[in-house]
């Protein structure tokens, strides 16, 4: 029965670390914000009316600081 036990929990985390890995917000050119092209990537559905209301200083770029105010604001779903 352990057996049984320590299978399903390894196919589980074999299932679930794609999805994770999707949903990890990525700064690919390592600028320190986020593009829209980046949050897209994360956010298929972000449209620009919500990257706009995200990027409060609208700089064409959401910081670490936007990102957390979206989540707490609503605007996106927190990570997990």
């Amino acid at each position: 029965m352990k057996s049984v036990a320590r299978t399903l929990g390894a196919l589980t985390l074999l299932l679930a670390a794609p999805a994770f890995a999707q949903s990890t917000l990525v700064d690919s050119d390592g600028n320190g914000t986020f593009s829209m092209a980046e949050m897209r990537a994360v956010y298929p559905d972000l449209s620009e009316e919500a990257f706009a209301a995200i990027d409060a200083d609208a700089s064409g770029e959401v910081s670490i600081e936007e990102l957390a105010a979206a989540q707490t604001n609503g605007l996106l779903p927190t990570m997990e």
